[in-house]
């Protein structure tokens, strides 16, 4: 790239490592979500066949990754939001479970 980050493959995953060759951000799940980030400094949430393993675990990742990509940018909304979420979902079914 032409600030000196270049994207490499590692397992299931591709990471963004800076010119000195450290971790910048990753793993994301696709080579278009790596070049994405390298240009915008975000990772896009994308479509997967959640009708398969592969499909829904590319998509989680890449739910992880955008949620990373957004508090490292400075806007840690989507991911304290998502924890509210989770919060309340787990809240809700230990209600239900009547205890």
């Amino acid at each position: 790239m032409d600030d000196g980050r270049f994207i490499v493959k590692q397992g299931s995953g591709w990471l963004v490592l800076t010119a000195n060759g450290s971790h910048d951000f990753g793993p994301v799940p696709t080579l278009a979500s790596a070049k994405q980030y390298v240009e915008s400094g975000t990772t896009p949430l994308g479509q997967h066949n959640l009708s398969t393993k592969h499909g829904r675990r590319q998509s989680k990742k890449e739910f992880n990754s955008y949620l990373a990509s957004e508090a490292k940018n400075g806007n840690p909304m989507p991911a304290i939001l998502w924890f509210i979420v989770l919060f309340i979902v787990c809240g809700v079914a230990f209600a239900v479970r009547g205890h």
